[in-house]
């Protein structure tokens, strides 16, 4: 059950906005008060539930093409039943919905579209060219945008922050539709690399990449002298290897890799953020 609500992912993204709230968001006052507000750990847990809500219909409706593109690492009819993970599901959104509406009813509004907003990507969106990598990578930095709204702050730095993970977090989406492009094929979804092509689509990815690049060249004159400047020039390095092995690439293998790497991009990105 753990492995199906991605509980790692759940974690990291519980890390995020834990270090969001100290050192973006609540800057006002030292962490230890920014800790022991009660309704931001509702918040939060809000979220959790949500999210682990969205991985279990997400792969309820993803079953049989991750018996293709993952057949290990599928659970469902070998640990738990289907029933059972749907019954799970409603109880998480029940249980997140319920928190929300402790924090207030900015939070309960939000996370109520953020509730729907997840069953619908895997219902409907997620099958859809474009539509679905967007929608899949505004899913992922919802929850930091659901945590600005529990301060009612944002900024410069915030909003270009939530804009460098978003293009990241795209970037990822569209390689992993490279990845699991065989069990595209089988089940007739119109991923990104199908209608395309892997040509085309690697242009594409190539293209995002280099977007990716440009908030660090904004905020270079800023953050020179600081130690995220750092991290930025690590993220810069390692995107720029990605591009040139994505230059090559051709099979399953060289794509995961290159997959991998965002996905460490990804989870420094988290930590980075003590780095503000």
């Amino acid at each position: 059950m753990l492995s199906l609500v991605r509980w790692y992912n759940v974690l990291l993204i519980n890390i995020g906005l834990y270090l969001s709230a100290v050192f973006l968001l609540h800057t006002s006052n030292d962490w230890l008060t920014t800790l022991i507000d009660y309704k931001l750990h509702l918040s939060i847990l809000s979220l959790s539930f949500l999210i682990m809500a969205g991985y279990i219909i997400n792969a309820f409706y993803d079953f049989e093409k991750d018996l293709i593109n993952n057949p290990k690492g599928t659970v469902f009819s070998r640990i738990v039943s289907k029933s059972f993970c749907l019954n799970t599901y409603f109880l998480f959104n029940f249980i997140g919905t319920v928190f929300a509406f402790l924090v207030g009813w900015k939070i309960l509004l939000y996370n109520s579209i953020l509730c729907f907003a997840l069953w619908f990507y895997s219902h409907k969106l997620r099958k859809k060219p474009f539509t679905g990598e967007l929608s899949a990578a505004i899913l992922t930095i919802a929850p930091f945008a659901s945590l600005s709204i529990y301060y009612w702050k944002t900024d410069f730095k915030i909003i270009l922050y939530i804009g460098f993970l978003f293009v990241l977090t795209l970037t990822r989406e569209i390689i992993k539709k490279l990845v699991g492009m065989k069990g595209d094929l089988v089940y007739g979804d119109q991923s990104i690399p199908i209608i395309l092509g892997v040509p085309k689509t690697k242009t594409l990815i190539m293209s995002i990449m280099i977007i990716s690049l440009m908030p660090i060249g904004i905020l270079f004159s800023e953050i020179k002298d600081r130690p995220v400047f750092y991290y930025l020039i690590f993220c810069a390095l390692m995107i720029l290897i990605a591009l040139v092995m994505l230059i090559p690439a051709k099979n399953k293998s060289a794509f995961n890799s290159i997959n991998t790497m965002y996905k460490i991009i990804l989870i420094l990105s988290v930590f980075a953020i003590t780095l503000a």
